[in-house]
């Protein structure tokens, strides 16, 4: 996945760096000639999760003091797209869920770590608070990682959270599954 070269600062590298290392392992979990690794996956799964917590847990908040309590404008939009990441995990890894999730990503991840993204504005805001903030990130602890559920009840709220995200659910639809490179 093509981003920004831009690392400002220490949050903006460190955060990019995880972007990169996680589109590694999905492409990874996905296999070349379809065979799908297990393994890659579950530590995408644990991965991303991790990268949501502290991006709400610590990025966000921070800069929302920064800020005089006052949320980036694109925080809403933000927390969308970490609930339609964090639904697609519950999810067993098949070709249609890792082309939902990298579509996700596609979306998102410039949001964060392009110019004028979160990571920017965190990084310009804290200033010499940076190494308290680097700290707390790197603190965050594992996020707990249920197994995947492969049920129509599981895959219909996913789907629904998608659409509340604004993504397509459709494209989780077994018709779509074996729809040529994502």
């Amino acid at each position: 996945m093509q981003r920004s070269d831009w690392s400002g600062s220490p949050i903006s590298a460190l955060m990019a760096a995880e972007h990169t290392r996680l589109d590694d392992l999905l492409v990874q979990a996905a296999g070349r000639d379809g065979a799908i690794d297990v393994k890659a996956y579950e530590d995408f799964r644990r991965g991303l999760l991790r990268h949501i917590a502290i991006e709400e847990k610590v990025l966000l908040p921070t800069v929302q003091q920064y800020r005089n309590g006052e949320p980036l404008a694109l925080a809403g939009r933000l927390k969308q797209d970490h609930g339609a990441l964090a639904a697609l995990m519950m999810l067993p890894p098949r070709s249609a869920t890792f082309r939902v999730t990298r579509a996700v990503l596609r979306a998102h991840n410039p949001l964060e770590d392009a110019p004028g993204g979160v990571y920017e504005a965190c990084d310009l805001l804290v200033g010499q608070g940076v190494d308290e903030v680097l700290a707390r990130c790197a603190a965050m602890s594992a996020v707990p990682v249920s197994p995947w559920i492969d049920s129509p009840k599981v895959l219909a709220s996913v789907r629904r959270v998608l659409m509340r995200a604004g993504y397509d659910g459709k494209l989780l639809d077994p018709a779509y599954e074996d729809l040529g490179e994502w």
